[in-house]
């Protein structure tokens, strides 16, 4: 038998490739979300407007509407700034997610913990890997 002191090779585990493309996609799909929910709020209001048998939830859907179209356009302009390359796009996806909790909270309705949990993520993944996606 012969006896080593020598440790057996453990292989290097490579960084995994990060491609803009790929946050350009994710950004693009949550404000396609958002503004699909922004034209079914949209569509219900003029619904319930023309019936004007409850024109106070026609209100209401009018400015979840306005809401959600708002949303979905700082989620694209986030989307647009990061495909350019600068770092403002954090900035706004994160005003995007204060937006959103705060206008839950103002209404009442239950925080959309998945929107928070994945925009964070989101956002801690661009800030930790910025200087590999080149952002400004």
């Amino acid at each position: 038998m012969h006896y080593s002191t020598t440790q057996p090779k453990i292989p290097v585990i490579a960084q995994p490739v990060l491609k803009k493309s790929a946050f350009v996609f994710a950004f693009a799909v949550f404000g396609v979300f958002s503004a699909l929910a922004g034209i079914i709020s949209l569509v219900t209001a003029i619904i319930l407007s023309s019936n004007a048998s409850m024109p106070s939830l026609a209100e209401t859907m009018m400015i979840d509407a306005v809401y959600e179209f708002s949303l979905a356009a700082l989620i694209f302009a986030s989307s647009r700034a990061f495909s350019k390359g600068k770092l403002l796009s954090a900035w706004l996806y994160g005003s995007s997610l204060v937006l959103d909790s705060l206008y839950n909270l103002m209404t009442g309705n239950p925080l959309n913990y998945l929107f928070i949990g994945f925009g964070l993520l989101l956002i801690w993944q661009i800030l930790r890997y910025r200087n590999q996606l080149e952002l400004e």
